[in-house]
């Protein structure tokens, strides 16, 4: 389903941004000396860093590197993730919006269970599908989201597959289509539930924007906040400590720029209104700045990032092959920017001195990963291309897919997964 190529040399010329490593929360697979990693819990893994310090999985890898690859009931964008020796992820039939709920065995991708909901198709975006939500896990039970029109489903399974609870939140009204995915800190889960109250059609009530946190084990409601409604935004929260002594958690949207909320309670921190344009990456946190991105299909991308302490001002601000879908990583003092139009850039942080810049080509949507000291990038024509995660530019190799892909890799020390499209492959030694 694949051929491997050679590596191929790429130039351009270009600019960065910063994104950085922040490890909070439970179980962390970014320790040095751990043992094998058996949680990547939500979409980039812990704390949404993307990146494990030990990895030996083979990259690029050849054919005989795949442990297994399946076919799956349906198609989507959402990400895989896993706890233990299972695999969970989120597929839809593209005609009829049939939602596939699934779970494999790691070990070899054989299907645990498959829960079928039946649903109506709507107006998407043409990069959007109807299964564009990445699952959260833990120890207890895995967390799926979808949305028509009319609901948005947030639902529980524990591993056997037994619904533990589900919830109705209400109607969604956005331009493109669902795509915001849930996710855990401890036992509190939490959803940015963003919506549009802009570019709708005539007589579409706009939407209202808010984030929800519930408790992970009853589904019982913890708090809610309303954000400003403008255009809908997909970023999920990244954890932190704010200076005011709060767990906080960092987000991004359009009509409340960079933002902060109480984790226990939802109370408002701090924010700064820095965005005109959309919302689609993750916010993430470098050293002391908190880092957001704005954008459009039609270009016009800006960076920025803004001291967390002090008075939240601007620090930051790169408007060049800044990234509008892809969420940056870093490894170190080097920053890892893989734009949406496929240049690449490595940003020094913290003097911002850009030390390379390439095109490596292709429509990219899926966020890149760093696994050991390579930086792993995949193109919507489902190229995989491998760079060396360094100060100077390396192209190790590629791997070509052969189907679409817009979703981000899950890691584990030994192995990888990864989806396209319609398929699920795992990579390594499960």
């Amino acid at each position: 389903m694949f051929r491997a190529t050679s590596p191929f040399p790429a130039a351009d010329k270009c600019l960065g941004l910063l994104f950085g490593l922040l490890a909070l929360g439970p179980t962390m697979a970014v320790e040095s000396g751990s043992t094998e990693t058996r949680h990547w819990g939500r979409f980039r893994g812990e704390n949404g860093v993307a990146s494990l310090e030990q990895c030996d999985v083979p990259l690029p890898w050849k054919p005989e590197d795949v442990a297994w690859e399946v076919d799956l009931p349906g198609t989507g964008n959402g990400s895989p993730v896993f706890y233990g020796d299972q695999v969970f992820l989120l597929a839809a039939d593209p005609d009829t919006a049939e939602r596939h709920l699934l779970s494999y065995r790691l070990a070899d991708g054989k299907e645990l269970w498959h829960k079928r909901i039946e649903s109506k198709p709507y107006h998407l975006h043409a990069r959007s599908s109807y299964a564009s939500c990445t699952p959260c896990v833990d120890e207890l039970a895995v967390y799926f989201c979808w949305a028509t029109p009319e609901s948005v489903i947030l639902v529980a399974y524990n591993h056997a597959g037994d619904e533990l609870w589900k919830k109705d939140l209400g109607s969604y009204i956005s331009q493109h289509g669902f795509g915001a995915s849930p996710v855990l800190f401890g036992k509190t889960l939490v959803l940015f539930n963003s919506q549009a109250a802009q570019e709708l059609p005539e007589g579409v009530t706009p939407g209202q924007s808010r984030v929800m946190a519930f408790d992970s084990e009853t589904g019982q409601e913890k708090w809610v906040t309303p954000r400003t409604t403008t255009r809908a935004c997909y970023g999920v929260p990244t954890l932190f400590k704010d200076s005011s002594g709060a767990d906080a958690l960092l987000f991004c949207n359009t009509g409340d720029g960079i933002f902060a909320l109480d984790l226990e309670t939802g109370a408002p921190l701090w924010n700064k209104k820095v965005f005109g344009k959309r919302c689609v990456s993750s916010p993430v946190i470098v050293g002391n700045l908190a880092i957001g991105t704005e954008g459009s299909g039609g270009g016009g991308n800006i960076l920025y990032g803004i001291d967390l302490d002090g008075q939240h001002e601007v620090q930051l601000e790169v408007d060049r092959s800044a990234p509008y879908v892809p969420t940056p990583v870093a490894k170190g003092s080097l920053l890892f920017l893989w734009g949406d139009a496929g240049i690449v850039s490595c940003v020094r942080i913290p003097d911002g001195d850009i030390l390379w810049s390439k095109r490596i080509g292709g429509n990219v949507s899926s966020s890149p990963v760093i696994a050991g000291d390579k930086l792993i990038g995949i193109a919507e024509d489902g190229t995989v291309t491998i760079l060396a995660a360094s100060s100077g530019f390396n192209e190790l190799g590629s791997v070509k897919l052969e189907s679409t892909c817009r979703a981000t890799p899950a890691l584990s020390e030994h192995f990888m997964v990864l989806r396209t499209d319609a398929r699920l492959m795992c990579i390594g030694k499960p």
